[in-house]
């Protein structure tokens, strides 16, 4: 009686084995999942708040020409000595000679300002044999630098009113020791300048809107308000260069220049919403 109730039950036995193969099958499916698609998908939609409008754009410019009113000269002295002191010393008597030419032309002591000061070495270079004196092949030999002067540049910038004083100035400057002129330029004072920029970036602006107003009448819209604006400003002195000039001295009649005109021009852009 007792071995019989040690049987197995095959009811109970089916029961448990088609429990296990269900949950295999669940596990087997879970595995499969996550292999193909290890991470959920992130899908996202973005949907702009403010859509770019319609918009007209247009240019516009304005141009000017004046005369100059402010002449500046950029002149200077270079000398080289054998030792620094030296060459700054002389460098310093032919400044303030020039300086007092310049005065003595009428220019203020304000309008006379340093643009440029530098001492340097002045080098050159040479083969040397490995024994100073002794001859040696040239592939033997090696180059070598050595100083053989010091050199001071001193600039000045001369500014005046007088626009025809530049010949004069000049003239004055090289007798007195300039042997640099690197520019005469015929220009307009900052406040000149100022003024008459405001007013033509106001005409360029306006200039713009003209044409925008056109392109829209052709379209048969209106113009709207303005969505963005920009102005660039061209501004061309006139420079005149006498790099060579320091090498002559002034002709007998003298140095004649003539200042003639400024072009000034202003260029604007804008853009306009169209009102329908």
């Amino acid at each position: 009686m007792a071995k019989e109730e040690m049987h197995d039950n095959p009811l109970i036995d089916s029961g448990l084995r088609l429990t296990l193969f269900f949950l295999l099958v669940v596990l087997v499916g879970a595995l499969l999942v996550s292999i193909v698609n290890p991470k959920p998908m992130d899908v996202s939609v973005s949907v702009p708040q403010n859509p770019e409008q319609n918009l007209i754009y247009a240019g516009g410019t304005a141009m000017r020409e004046v005369s100059p009113d402010l002449l500046r000269i950029s002149l200077g002295v270079e000398t080289q000595e054998d030792t620094a002191a030296l060459s700054q010393s002389n460098n310093a008597g032919k400044i303030n000679a020039i300086k007092s030419a310049l005065l003595a032309n009428g220019i203020l002591a304000d309008d006379i300002q340093t643009s440029q000061y530098s001492v340097y070495p002045v080098t050159t270079s040479r083969k040397v044999c490995p024994v100073e004196g002794t001859p040696c092949e040239d592939w033997e030999a090696r180059w070598v630098d050595e100083i053989v002067g010091y050199k001071t540049v001193h600039m000045l910038t001369v500014d005046s009113s007088n626009l025809d004083s530049a010949g004069t100035l000049v003239d004055a400057s090289v007798r007195a020791g300039a042997n640099k002129v690197d520019a005469v330029s015929f220009r307009l004072k900052d406040t000149t300048e100022k003024t008459l920029r405001d007013s033509l970036t106001t005409e360029a602006m306006r200039d713009a809107k003209a044409k925008a107003e056109k392109i829209a009448s052709g379209l048969g819209v209106s113009v709207g308000k303005v969505a963005s604006a920009s102005v660039d400003q061209y501004y061309y002195p006139a420079v005149r260069n006498y790099a060579d000039y320091a090498f002559e001295m002034a002709a007998p009649g003298g140095t004649s220049m003539s200042p003639g005109q400024l072009t000034i021009t202003v260029s604007a852009s804008a853009s306009f919403e169209i009102e329908q």
